[in-house]
């Protein structure tokens, strides 16, 4: 191995271990959707396609290992097209994790006006994917006219994008990192202003939407902060890449434990994960997902209300 690698080699391994595990996560988290008729709203849409993202965006590491250990380069072009779809993936995530929290908030606090978005579910999803969609078309559009033949590099995922294109996504995501936060905190202060019978039920949507906080703010914000410091303040390329692909440690385990955070707090994915692998279904999920045990109000906002 090229002597000026051997500083990735602990990182490409833990990236590695991320891949595999996020792409079977992500991947068992979409069969779920696919494979449960109760998946159909909006929400669920949304929760799905973030999934989806977290597995084309961890998929990335495997081209990085391969090339690293084989002691193979290649160009950043080819690099932006052998990586395409994890620069989408890392792209939209941001985007539609704040669109979910968007739909959250809407269904906390205005919970008659979401009822009626939800009667015209294709418009309220396509109109929610506007932004995230857009946003990433045009990182990638600009991506391909500023494309490099010529510098040969180790394939990564912050070079997936040119350099300058990856600033302005990097700048771009601190700004919709704080607008998730503002957005989930918000509506965390709506849901404290449930009656006590109703927040006694809906204690695990506390945990859900303070898990969805931290995990953006260690995830996320840790890796555009990382390189923000990388592409502003570091004039060594070489540093300011090994600074970039270190930084996003929290946001590749974010990616990787979808499957175990919405096992972990969320009965109606709980059931539907157990029913795949052909497990019981345990009673006390029955119970949760009863929309006889919540009031009209609350039942809209139970689904699948914990996301990252």
């Amino acid at each position: 191995m090229i002597e000026s690698n051997w500083p990735l080699v602990p990182v490409a391994l833990f990236y590695l271990v991320c891949a595999i595990v996020g792409v079977i996560g992500n991947g068992i988290m979409v069969v779920v959707f696919w494979k449960e008729s109760k998946f159909k709203l909006p929400i669920y849409y949304l929760i799905t396609l973030n999934c989806l993202a977290d597995l084309f965006h961890v998929s990335g590491h495997f081209v990085f290992n391969y090339q690293l250990f084989a002691e193979e380069t290649s160009s950043q072009a080819t690099c932006y097209f052998m990586l395409f779809h994890t620069a989408i993936g890392f792209c939209i995530s941001g985007p539609l994790l704040l669109a979910i929290g968007i739909d959250r908030l809407i269904a906390c606090r205005f919970p008659i006006s979401y009822r009626t978005l939800l009667s015209h579910g294709t418009l309220y999803l396509c109109a929610q994917l506007l932004f995230p969609i857009s946003f990433t078309v045009v990182l990638m559009i600009y991506g391909y006219q500023l494309i490099d033949y010529n510098s040969q590099i180790v394939c990564m995922a912050p070079l997936a994008l040119p350099r300058k294109v990856f600033g302005y996504f990097t700048y771009a995501s601190n700004a919709i990192n704080v607008g998730i936060v503002v957005v989930y905190v918000y509506t965390y202060i709506v849901l404290r202003g449930y009656k006590e019978r109703d927040l006694n039920r809906m204690q695990y949507v506390f945990k859900s939407i303070s898990l969805t906080v931290i995990i953006v703010l260690i995830g996320w914000c840790t890796v555009t902060v990382g390189n923000t410091v990388a592409i502003g303040l570091i004039e060594n390329r070489k540093t300011s890449e090994i600074v970039s692909i270190h930084a996003g440690f929290g946001v590749n385990i974010s990616c990787s434990i979808n499957i175990f955070v919405f096992y972990a707090i969320n009965s109606e994915y709980r059931s539907g994960i157990r029913r795949l692998f052909g497990m019981k279904i345990l009673s006390s999920d029955i119970s949760k997902s009863d929309p006889s045990g919540t009031t009209k109000r609350m039942s809209l906002v139970a689904p699948a209300t914990l996301q990252f």
